[in-house]
This record gives structure tokens, sequence and C-alpha cells, in this order.
């Protein structure tokens, strides 16, 4: 009996002994109309009191029964998933680790198994569906997912892998409205933004690709991921515009390529495509300038090989001639054979025999290619014995080229095979070092 009973008890009964003293008189108890006693007042509240107390205390008891047996249900409900949910848990770390080991069908039959005791469980639903993409089984892929997403619809990786499963089908509609979803659950994802506008890319939709794109750069921080977005944005302008070319609408074409240099003034194609534009449009003046800007920024060869092909056009063969000395002289070492070859092979086909030849002679160690040019040179001279000469040191390198060996990463020069470069440590990146004497 608890304390609080006992002092609701103990001060009922002095009150009744209190009424008992100031009401002395009886109380008058019919059973039936004929039948009654008579009982004193103090008596009859002391029996009402025990009476209330007693009915109070039973329903108490069964209410407090009645409650710990729900208590008792309660707490083996929930150990039942705390043991369910422990076994899962066990289970499904297995088969990621079976799936790290590159064990397929043990990792699949352990996702199932999971889900055969617990089919909500979230994370199984999801590898379950990888898997099975990754198997080439793309309905079970979406089954998988579907169930995923209908057990938690605020999940967007469950979203992101149905909106997948959808790609992989080719249904892109679908895979568009599982990705707005999941972006309006995680409106900063970049990975679903990412797949959206590959979606939208698919179906060649190019106002909502931009959309998608102005939110990626707007949420990307990292300089280098920022980079690659501007490399982004700038194919995206290029792709529409050749859509356009295909179209006949060049001047929108012009815009968009124009748009393409200002998103990534470092990217080659805009400018090339571009140069091209204006010279079919009858504009070789703004060709020309397009190159040149091309070639300043991205220091291509292809911008010059451009270059040459319309000041030949224009009757300006001198502006080539300038054109390559200019660049050959702003070159960095690495570019700088190539564009002298270039030039060599101008003063040649123009007949400046000297001038091809001091250009030649300037590589300090010149390629077969340059070796060839020379006895060109010679030939045209008709100087035979120097070009039997340079014959013979073209020859010699080449011979010497075979027993060589160069590493493709870091350009050192060797002359023993490894299968790491012993310099910068690169795996089979050694060839011959005949491959890099043209």
């Amino acid at each position: 009996m608890s304390l609080r009973f006992i002092i609701t008890f103990i001060s009922f009964a002095l009150l009744t002994v209190y009424f008992t003293l100031l009401n002395p008189g009886d109380v008058e108890i019919h059973l039936t109309q004929n039948t009654s006693f008579p009982l004193p007042a103090a008596v009859f509240l002391l029996i009402s009191v025990l009476i209330g107390i007693l009915l109070t205390s039973i329903f108490t008891g069964y209410s407090q029964i009645i409650n710990g047996f729900k208590h008792f249900l309660e707490t083996r409900s929930l150990e039942s998933k705390t043991r369910q949910l422990k076994q899962s848990e066990k289970l499904f770390q297995q088969a990621e680790n079976a799936l790290k080991g590159g064990h397929s069908d043990k990792a699949l039959s352990l996702f199932k198994k999971i889900l055969k005791g617990n089919p909500k469980h979230i994370a199984s639903l999801i590898q379950l569906g990888n898997l099975y993409r990754k198997m080439g089984k793309t309905v079970q892929a979406l089954e998988a997912h579907q169930k995923a997403v209908d057990a938690d619809r605020d999940n967007p990786q469950a979203l992101q892998c149905l909106a997948e499963d959808f790609a992989t089908a080719g249904q892109w509609n679908k895979a568009i409205d599982a990705l707005k979803q999941a972006r309006h659950l995680e409106p900063d994802s970049l990975f679903t933004l990412r797949q959206l506008r590959a979606a939208y890319r698919k179906q060649n939709d190019w106002n909502q690709v931009l959309q998608i794109q102005k939110s990626i750069l707007s949420h990307v921080s990292n300089a280098e991921e920022l980079e690659q977005e501007k490399e982004y944005s700038s194919q995206i302008a290029y792709l529409r515009g050749c859509e356009l070319i295909d179209q006949q609408q060049i001047e929108p074409a012009i815009f968009e390529m124009k748009r393409a240099i200002k998103e990534n003034p470092k990217s080659l194609p805009p400018y090339i495509k571009l140069g091209d534009l204006y010279q079919q449009n009858g504009n070789p003046k703004a060709a020309i300038k397009t190159w040149k800007s091309g070639f300043e920024i991205t220091g291509s060869n292809i911008c010059l090989l451009r270059l040459r092909a319309a000041y030949e056009q224009t009757g300006k063969p001198e502006e080539v001639i300038k054109l390559y000395q200019e660049a050959v002289r702003s070159s960095p070492n690495s570019k700088k054979e190539t564009l002298i070859l270039s030039l060599a092979g101008l003063y040649l086909d123009q007949g400046k025999i000297e001038e091809a030849m001091q250009s030649l002679w300037s590589i300090a160690s010149p390629s077969i290619p340059a070796h060839l040019l020379l006895i060109k040179a010679h030939q045209d001279k008709n100087e035979a014995e120097k070009a039997d000469q340079v014959t013979r040191a073209a020859l010699q390198k080449l011979t010497t080229s075979l027993s060589r060996f160069v590493c493709r990463q870091c350009n050192s020069d060797f002359d023993q095979w490894s299968g790491i470069c012993p310099k910068c440590q690169a795996w089979d990146s050694l060839d011959s070092a005949i491959q890099h004497t043209f």
C-alpha cells in the first residue's frame, strides 16, 4: 500500500470522526420499500469512503494490469525489431564485403535474405537494384528501386538510383521526373544536377541543359572543379552551335560559338569552328582575327594551319611567313620544333632554301622529319654531298633510336628498358625512342 493511499485513508477517517462528533444522529438506509435499518452517519460515511477506495483500487489495479500487459507486448515487439535490425545490419555488412570482394552472387543472396525478413530495408533495396543494373537486369533493378522509393519517398538516393535505371532503359522522361523529385529533396546536390543535365542533353533540350549548368556553376566551390565545369559550359555552347549549323542557322550558331569562347577562352574547338563560319560566310578578315586570337591563347598549330590556308587564298603568303616566325619566337621549347618544321616547309615551298636551312639548323637535336627537310633543301641547291651527309646523320639517329627508350610521361631518355620509369616511376611507360624521332 502506498504512502499516499495511507495518508488519504487516515485523512478520511479523521474527517469521519470529526463529522460524527458534529452529527451524532443516524442515517436511515432503505434496502427495499419495506426493509430499512438505521446507521450512524459516521459509519455510513466511513463505509462509503471504504467502498469508493475499494472500487478505485480494483479499477486502478485492472488498468495497471492492462497497461502492464501492453507494455510487455510492446517491449517484446521492440526487442524483436531490435534483434531483426541487428541481424539485418550484420547481413548487410556481409553483403557489402562480398560486393567489395567481387562476389556478386553471394551479395545478391544476402540482400534477398535481408529483404525476406525485412521487405522495407531501404539500403538493401538500393544495393540490390544497383547490383541488378550492373548485371544487365534493368527490369529487376527498376522493381527494387521502385520499392525503395515507395518505402521512403523522401530518400534522394533511392530516386537517383531509380533515375539511373530509367536512363539505362532509355526512358529519359521518367528519369527526369525521378531526378526532379530528388532535386526537390536536395536542391544543392551536384550529383543529382549532373544526372539531370545528362538526361536533358540526351533529349537535346539545350535550354534546360543551360539552366542546370548555371545551377551547377553556382554550387561548385572547388577551383579545379569550377574549371572543369566552365570547360563543360563551353562544350554545351559549342554543341548547340554545331546543331544550329546543321539547321542552317548561321547567325545563331556564331552567337553560340562566341559564347563558347566566353565560357572558356582556352578551349580550341570554338575558335576553329567560329573562324570556319566566318570564312564560309564571306568574312575572311573576321576568320583570320578569330584564328589569330585562338593561336595566341591556345598556342595550337591547328589555328596556324587555318591561317596559312586563309592567307594563301587571299594572296598574302608573306603574312604566313611572318605569322610562323612570330610563333617560333614566342612558343615554348616543347612546341618550337614543330613550328620550325612548318616554317621551313613554307620557305621551301616559296623557294627560300637558305632561310629554310637556317631554320632547320637552329634545332638543337633535329628529328627525322627535320633531317628529311634538310636533305630536300640540299637537293634543291644541287648539293648532293651535303645531302648525303645529312642522310647518313638521319640514318645514324634512326639506328641509335632503335636501342634507346623514352618515357611517355616525363620524356626522359634511357639506354635500357624498364617496366617502371626510373625517373617518374610511371608504369609501363617506356617506348622505343624511334617513336619520338618523328
